[in-house]
């Protein structure tokens, strides 16, 4: 089983950090029976373990914090492990529909962690060893997991995405940055429309149903397009 996500338009930061997340990854092996935690094998997310600062979410706004580009890892393994039909113990969307994790799948796959408090989860529920390995394309801005395994003759079939309540994004917010000049402008976050999506799964063992239309519901609140200019801007709200 394998998954490859996008992450178009990342800079040299985050790119750096998805491939230092990617690698925590590479030859991790699941025993029979076991949970794999995302958050204990990515360890300890700071600049002494090589990951840089970029720009990550905390509230309703983009800051500088280290880490940013561990979500990419996260979206991946939660695609790999849906197809590869085993059970799903943790998965937490983002706030917000993100285009690039949209690619290929739609929306309603993706999946996000902070640790210790949110993390993705899954179980191994085979009698064999699951051995994890990662690779990321950065001429493609790739990210690609392989699960290797005895097979099972497993197979899943997937349902939707079903969006439902699609809310408008609210208006432009506009924030000082000493660093821009009266008339510059700089945009750091898009405006996205929020909406309930669903998702469904039913995996088959041979023409056994093991899990029956398993429902993946993500709600993604709307987000306003962001915006830095230079401090007294008349434009600034927030």
């Amino acid at each position: 089983t394998q998954a490859t996500t996008f992450f178009k338009g990342s800079s040299a930061a985050r790119l750096a950090n998805v491939k230092v997340a990617a690698a925590r990854f590479h030859g991790v092996v699941v025993p029979p029976g076991a949970t794999f935690s995302f958050n204990e094998h990515l360890g300890d997310v700071s600049e002494k373990e090589g990951f840089q600062e970029g720009l990550i979410i905390v509230g309703n706004q983009p800051i500088t914090g280290v880490g940013g580009g561990v979500c990419p890892a996260a979206t991946t393994a939660f695609q790999t492990a849906f197809y590869g039909g085993f059970p799903i113990l943790e998965r937490v969307e983002h706030a917000y529909r993100v285009g690039s994790y949209e690619e290929g799948e739609g929306p309603g796959m993706d999946a996000t962690v902070y640790s210790p408090i949110v993390d993705f989860r899954f179980l191994n529920d085979t009698p064999y060893h699951l051995l994890i390995e990662t690779y990321v394309n950065t001429a493609n801005s790739t990210i690609t997991w392989k699960f290797y395994s005895t097979s099972m003759n497993r197979r899943v079939v997937k349902e939707g995405p079903v969006i439902r309540n699609q809310t408008a994004p609210p208006p432009p917010i506009y924030r000082a940055n000493p660093q821009l000049a009266p008339g510059q402008i700089r945009q750091v976050d898009y405006a996205v429309s929020g909406a309930d999506v669903y998702v469904w799964r039913t995996v088959y063992e041979g023409d056994r149903v093991i899990i029956d239309r398993e429902e993946f519901h993500s709600h993604y609140v709307p987000w306003a397009a962001q915006f830095e200019v230079a401090p007294g801007d008349p434009r600034i709200n927030g």
